[in-house]
């Protein structure tokens, strides 16, 4: 038997989008393992969001310093999750003979390292291996930078025990598929001196789902994840999404669990730990329909009363009126589509063709028809994407009154999308990983600078967030009227009081009042409290603390007025301070900001005729 601890690690980044979801991945893994008759411990560093705080400049690394001199204007970056001094605490009271670590998105990288080197110092006789997507994808970089033994590639719930037990008799890893390490750790029998890398690709996936345990919930307090669970019921995706690389941590081909199986897991989470709600986190849960309907179909047959959540997307494919009403039946309650543009050309470009705006539009009414919040996802900066073709997407989504919401692209090693940013020299092997966080902007696109492409990207947000108020204003202009910005700030307010509470971008910019030039947020509605952040005496200075909400609010009041607004955040909540975060907002001549807000402002025009 193997003591094993295994560990989520905190994330570091500008501006962090996790859900309070469970670590299922992490929590499969442990269940394999003790079925194997492993000791086993999880540790969430992502559950201990009182610990949330802006990184300290003493506490900067040197990844960490490239991010903030390389954002065009935030100057903050956000620690989510556990402190190291918890962490530790946490590892070194296991004392384990192995410390797993995932590491599942390449951007957040450097946590996961800290953490791998952080257990080689506390337990320095313990195997430190690394999991996820990121070692998947970039396993050399892993083995080069990590203080980790060894990296799993794929799948781990068949891989990890077979590597222990390897490891346990002895035996050296070499034979072992989706395993990787160095030389000089006695894994090999390379010559002293070699210092290679063996990485052995993952050359199968696993096809019996119901063949593994229902996911370790003995290990989570889902009071900390607000009551609420995580589901996987198939994984794979077929389909080849050029900004994508899903397949290489899952596989292209589809492979579902029994509708039993995923029920009786259901039954059980509801009466062991009432649980009610429930994150299904496919790859892609529509892809099969006629699965899906024998899903919701016995899910309304037991009557389970509960709340299904889709966080990952759906498409539209084979979608109709009537399985949405089966859907929201069986207790689907959100759920957006991915479309990602509403350029056709665009689409087949980015081998989404499938889809449509059209398609999306009509998915959606069905659903909110039937009382499910449902929206569609945009990305903005697309590779080869005009400015003018992103201020399109946006303008018809707001004109056809769909919800939608924006991303910035951001290039994932191993995508077909990485590699056309390489052709193009926007990044090169010695660019920075940490670099490819979604927003950072310092790659800007091959048509747009980094200035360029955060400001076309939070126009979009304040688009998503108030499309009425924004029409409004456009047809005013329209009409002959001039809009005064004051009078523009308090319609937003006004506008803002409409939008339901738990829309995800309002969480971040909610503003409650205004005085003068001065507007208000909630204290539950800004960036600060979006991240949870609650310490009072770090970090930069109300002006840049909440740049987010800042320059959301002043491109809101932008594109009412038809006139270029900037923001100064003159109180925070955090930071020293005590009051409602507040920001200034005036109008600027900058030129740049001129220029975005014509290309949106004709976009809308071509959109609303």
């Amino acid at each position: 038997m193997t003591k094993v601890l295994l560990v989520k690690p905190p994330v570091r980044a500008f501006m962090v989008k996790i859900g309070r979801h469970l670590p299922i991945g992490l929590m499969y893994l442990a269940a394999a393992l003790k079925k194997e008759g492993h000791e086993v411990s999880l540790f969430d560093s992502l559950a201990y969001l009182d610990d949330n705080h802006v990184v300290a400049d003493e506490d900067l690394t040197v990844a960490d310093r490239v991010k903030l001199d390389a954002h065009p204007y935030w100057k903050h970056l956000v620690h989510w999750g556990a402190s190291w001094e918890r962490i530790a605490a946490a590892i070194a009271a296991a004392q384990p003979d192995v410390v797993g670590v995932s590491c599942m998105f390449t951007p957040y990288y450097e946590p996961a390292y800290q953490t791998c080197g952080m257990a080689r110092r506390l337990v320095p006789d313990a195997t430190v291996v690394l999991g996820g997507q990121h070692p998947t994808a970039m396993p050399e970089h892993c083995l080069t930078h990590s203080a980790a033994d060894l990296v799993v590639l794929g799948e781990a719930e068949r891989t990890f025990p077979r590597l222990l037990l390897a490891l346990a008799g002895g035996e050296q890893p070499a034979g072992l598929d989706g395993v990787g390490f160095r030389c000089g750790d006695g894994y090999c029998d390379c010559p002293a001196g070699e210092h290679r890398r063996h990485i052995t690709p993952n050359r199968s996936w696993i096809q019996d789902l119901d063949g593994l345990p229902w996911p370790a919930f003995d290990q989570v307090d889902f009071a900390d994840y607000a009551g609420n669970g995580t589901l996987i019921t198939s994984r794979g995706c077929p389909f080849s999404c050029s900004f994508c690389t899903v397949h290489a941590t899952v596989g292209k081909a589809f492979r579902a669990r029994s509708v039993q199986s995923v029920v009786e897991e259901i039954r059980h989470a509801v009466a062991a730990y009432g649980v009610r709600g429930f994150h299904i986190e496919d790859d892609n849960f529509t892809f099969d329909m006629d699965r899906v309907l024998s899903l919701c179909h016995a899910l309304i047959a037991e009557k389970m009363d509960v709340e299904l959540f889709l966080p990952n997307g759906i498409t539209v494919i084979g979608m109709t009126r009537e399985i949405a009403a089966v859907m929201a039946e069986a207790g689907f309650k959100r759920l957006f589509f991915g479309l990602e543009t509403t350029s056709g050309f665009r689409l087949r470009q980015i081998k989404k063709g499938f889809t449509s705006a059209d398609k999306v539009q009509a998915g959606a009414s069905w659903f909110r028809s039937e009382g499910v919040t449902a929206s569609a996802s945009l990305i903005v900066g697309l590779p080869g994407q005009e400015m003018a073709e992103m201020a399109y997407d946006s303008a018809t989504m707001l004109e056809r009154g769909v919800p939608f919401m924006t991303n910035p692209f951001y290039p994932i090693p191993g995508s077909q999308d990485f590699r056309i940013c390489r052709e193009k020299g926007l990044l090169t092997d010695d660019t920075e990983p940490a670099l490819f966080d979604m927003f950072n902007f310092s790659l800007g696109s091959d048509l747009l600078n980094a200035q360029e492409l955060y400001w076309a990207w939070i126009a979009t947000q304040a688009m998503s967030v108030w499309p009425d108020f924004v029409r409004a204003g456009h047809e005013a202009r329209r009409a002959g009227h001039t809009l005064d910005t004051m009078r523009s700030m308090r319609d937003l307010v006004r506008h803002s009081r409409e939008i339901p509470h738990d829309t995800q971008l309002k969480q971040a910019v909610s503003p409650v009042s205004v005085d003068g030039t001065i507007i208000e947020t909630d204290r539950d509605g800004c960036f600060c409290s979006s991240q949870v952040l609650r310490e009072r005496d770090i970090g930069g200075g109300p002006r840049d603390a909440c740049a987010f909400t800042r320059d959301v609010l002043a491109w809101g009041v932008s594109l009412h007025t038809g006139r270029p607004h900037a923001g100064i955040q003159v109180s925070a909540s955090v930071f020293g301070q005590e009051d409602p975060c507040r920001f200034e907002i005036t109008e600027t001549s900058c030129d740049m900001r001129t220029r975005v807000l014509r290309t949106f402002d004709d976009a809308l025009a071509e959109a609303l005729g």
